[in-house]
Parts: C-alpha cells; sequence; structure tokens
C-alpha cells in the first residue's frame, strides 16, 4: 500500500492521447477517421485516442520513450526483468516466446492443453513439439494438471529441449507446481515458459501466485481476461534470470505484430498500472472474499464446483454433477440473463471480476440458487488419448489434402490443426492420424467435416 510521500503511478501513453486529443492539430496522418468517426458517438470519442507512431507517442517495438516508460511501470509490479507490451493479445507473446526458443533447438516440450496459438507458432517456426498428456484429462482434453515429474521424465527423455512451455492456469482455472517445474528446468538448463494468459490478476493475489514469482524465464498474461484492459492488451514478461534481453525479444515480437499498433489498447495497458499499483491488491482480495463466501454459499446447497484455490476468480460448475449437460445449463443462465465464458456437457465456466456491479452480483448468486437440482449425470470420462504423429506439422500443412465427412476421417492423417474454440486446446495438430475420442469431439464441437491429406 502506498503512502502519501510516494508518487503516483505515472500513465505516460494516456496522458500523451489526452493531451494529443485536446491540441488544435490537424491530423494528416493515420488512421483515416481523424479523429472523428462519422457515424455512432461513443466511436468519434473513442477515436480521437486512436493515433498512430508520431511523433512524441514512441514505436512499441523501439520504446524509449513513453511507452517504454509504461512498460517499465509494468515490470516493476509484476517483478519482471522486463515487461513488453502487445495489442495483439497473448498469441503474440506466445509468437515471441517460441521465436527465442528456437534460436536455442528445434524440438519444444510442452503441455497438451496448450492453446492452438501455440500449435499455430510451433509451425509457422518449424518446431517440433515433445507432447505432455496433463494427468486426469478429462475427455476433451480441457482439464489436468502437468505434474513436476512428468516434466522431469520428459527433460530425461528429450534432454536437447529448446525449452519447456506449460500452461497455468488452465481453461478451466487448474494450476501447476510452477515453483518446482521451474527448479527442475533450471536444473536442467532449459528456459520455462508459461502460457499464463488467464492469471494476470494473480499479481495482486491475497497469496500472489504468479510465474515471475516462481522462477520462470518467460510468460504470457492476457491482461484483457481479467483485468481492467481492452481486448487485444496482453503483456509479455522475461523474469529475472530470462538469457534473453528486452531489445531482443522486441525484435522477435516485431516479426509477428502489427507495424501499426492500437493506442486505446496501449493506454489500457498504461491506466491498468495505475489500478493496479493503487487499488488492485484492496479489490482482488475482496473479490477473493467475496467469490470464496459465493461458493460456500452454491455448495451448501448442493451445487458441484471445481475447486481452483488459486486461480479463484473461476466459477466453474461441474454441470453433469448437478444432473444438467453444460450446454444446456448455459442456456438456462442466459435466460436469466447471465452469459458465461465456456461451456461444455461437463463444465460451465463463469469468470468473475471486481468491476461486477452489485446489482450484477445478485443476480447471478440468486440464478444459481433458484437452479433446478437433478440426479447426477454419470457419463464416461476416459482421459484424452494422444493421437500417433506420422510428420511435423510443418510437413503437414504442405501437403496436398482434401475435405472429407468426420464420420470417414479415423485413420487419416489430419491436413489441419483442429480446435474447439473456446478454449483453443488442439484436438488433433497437423500430421497426427485421427482416431475414434478425436472425431467425437470435433463432432461435439459441431464439425462434421475435417482436411486430411490425400
Amino acid at each position: 500500500m502506498k503512502t502519501g510521500n510516494e508518487a503516483m503511478m505515472t500513465t505516460p501513453i494516456y496522458d500523451f492521447l489526452k493531451k494529443f486529443q485536446n491540441k488544435e492539430m490537424v491530423r494528416l496522418f493515420m488512421p483515416g477517421h481523424k479523429g472523428n468517426h462519422p457515424f455512432d458517438p461513443v466511436f468519434a470519442r473513442i477515436s480521437q485516442y486512436d493515433l498512430t507512431e508520431i511523433q512524441g507517442a514512441d514505436a512499441l517495438f523501439e520504446a524509449v520513450g513513453i511507452i517504454g516508460e509504461s512498460e517499465a511501470n509494468a515490470s516493476r509490479i509484476f517483478h519482471s526483468k522486463a515487461t513488453l507490451y502487445s495489442t495483439q493479445g497473448s498469441t503474440l507473446g506466445i509468437q515471441t516466446m517460441l521465436s527465442l526458443l528456437a534460436s536455442r533447438g528445434d524440438t519444444v516440450i510442452a503441455g497438451r492443453n496448450a492453446h492452438m496459438a501455440f500449435c499455430n507458432a510451433c509451425t509457422l517456426l518449424r518446431m517440433n513439439i515433445r507432447w505432455i498428456l496433463p494427468e486426469a484429462s478429462d475427455p476433451y482434453g480441457v482439464r489436468g494438471t502437468v505434474t513436476p515429474e512428468q516434466v522431469e521424465q520428459a527433460l530425461k527423455a528429450c534432454p536437447n529441449a529448446a525449452g519447456v512451455y506449460l500452461t497455468s492456469p488452465d481453461y478451466l482455472g487448474n494450476t501447476i507446481g510452477l515453483k518446482r517445474i521451474a527448479a527442475i528446468c533450471h536444473r536442467y538448463g532449459v528456459p520455462f515458459c508459461c502460457d499464463h494468459a488467464h492469471g494476470a490478476y494473480l499479481i495482486k493475489s491475497p497469496e500472489p501466485v504468479h510465474p515471475m514469482l516462481a522462477g520462470a524465464d518467460m510468460c504470457c498474461d492476457s491482461a484483457h481476461k481479467t483485468l481492467p484492459v481492452l481486448t487485444g492488451g496482453a503483456y509479455l514478461h522475461l523474469g529475472e534470470n530470462c538469457p534473453w534481453e528486452k531489445e531482443e525479444a522486441k525484435e522477435h515480437m516485431a516479426v509477428f505484430s502489427s507495424t501499426s499498433p492500437s493506442y486505446p489498447i496501449l493506454a489500457s495497458l498504461d491506466l491498468c498500472n495505475r489500478y493496479l499499483e493503487e487499488r488492485g491488491e484492496a479489490e482482488f482480495r475482496m473479490l477473493f472474499c467475496r467469490v470464496g463466501a459465493l461458493k460456500q454459499k452454491w455448495r451448501d446447497k448442493g451445487i458441484h464446483l471445481l475447486d481452483n484455490p488459486a486461480d479463484f476468480s473461476k466459477l466453474t460448475l461441474d454441470a453433469a454433477a448437478c444432473g444438467w449437460d453444460g450446454e444446456e445449463l448455459a442456456e438456462h443462465l442466459r435466460k436469466s440473463g447471465i452469459e458465461c465464458e465456456y461451456a461444455n456437457s461437463c463444465y460451465v465456466v463463469l469468470m468473475a471480476s471486481p468491476f461486477l456491479s452489485q446489482t450484477e452480483w445478485e443476480l447471478l448468486e440468486q440464478a444459481i440458487m433458484n437452479l433446478p437440482l437433478r440426479p447426477a449425470k454419470r457419463w464416461e470420462a476416459p482421459a484424452f488419448v494422444l493421437p500417433e504423429q506420422v510428420m511435423p506439422a510443418y510437413e503437414a500443412v504442405k501437403q496436398q489434402w482434401e475435405r472429407i465427412p468426420l464420420e470417414r476421417a479415423v485413420g487419416r492423417v489430419s491436413a489441419q490443426t483442429i480446435a474447439a474454440c473456446p478454449p483453443g486446446v488442439p484436438v488433433a495438430v497437423a500430421g497426427e492420424r485421427i482416431h475414434e475420442q478425436i472425431k467425437n469431439i470435433y463432432k461435439n464441437s459441431g464439425n462434421f467435416t475435417v482436411k486430411v491429406i490425400k
């Protein structure tokens, strides 16, 4: 908590945009709306802050001015050696991490519950993936935890790996043993990278749990998922012992990025620094207490939830245990005025934040308290089975292909990386042989044709 004698967290990007939009300046630069959107008054106000890299606005990949100052503010908050901004979500951070790893080798060890952005980046960079299948994986391959023991076993089997890449929290809120895994990776001399897209807020949790505090070398945070940041705003953090410096990471990031970053998104990251510094700790502590009390009230009624003690802002309903199909339950909530983050036949994911109003909290509480409970559904829950890899993804995507009905796909080699979005976890990666379970998962996500190699 700041004292009255300490300086307020600066917001250099926001301050520049606010100052510029108050100037009498003819905008003979991009974008074409010139700060005056022609149709919608809301967009007209937003467009006044929508600039390009003009004089004084700094440049995202040569950040020595206002962007550099703001990134330094974020770095202090997240205890990183350096923090880089992205206006293209964690996808850009993932691409950058893998591009840096590719300078060390062509194989990366990864948890299978990785986002498809990871698979796509590996395909672009011609990297091979040695998969770790999370323990207790559900039939969709979404839920599960990679253990430190699995990481060590993989490193023993693949000592020349360029790095280890794991996801925590996963889409349902499960987390991994970050400190133990980081220590194992460093003992083997291998960088540890974490897709922490769903956990940016955890730097201000009552017991801070964040890869930068656990010894990770690099991690990405999708700030927009859990913090007051516009969609697309994200961080790439470099840990204290990261073998790469900020300048090199910027160079790799620029390869994948647009040269026209969104300044409204950058300004929202900038303002988020002030929020985290001045209000984050207190408000996320209040959220922790409020969510905990709400979960307990629901459990007392007989509502089943997954236990996510670290990623506490996720309220993941075990729909089947409540006697519901998850998608049916999501539609029931929708009729009560509540839109969930994600639903499949088993689970419904609700994401809370400090910015829900009292009315919205009450609506959520009552919608679940009024939920009719039914006899628990029994469903077969075989763990996801890793398919056979026939060829690397970067080779598979270059092969001649045909699109066929899903019912005829078993035994064929996928010509595409198949993922149901959300959560974006790959069901089959290009170059893998499709088996019966993959066919069923893909079919249940509403897809009935697939591209396969001829």
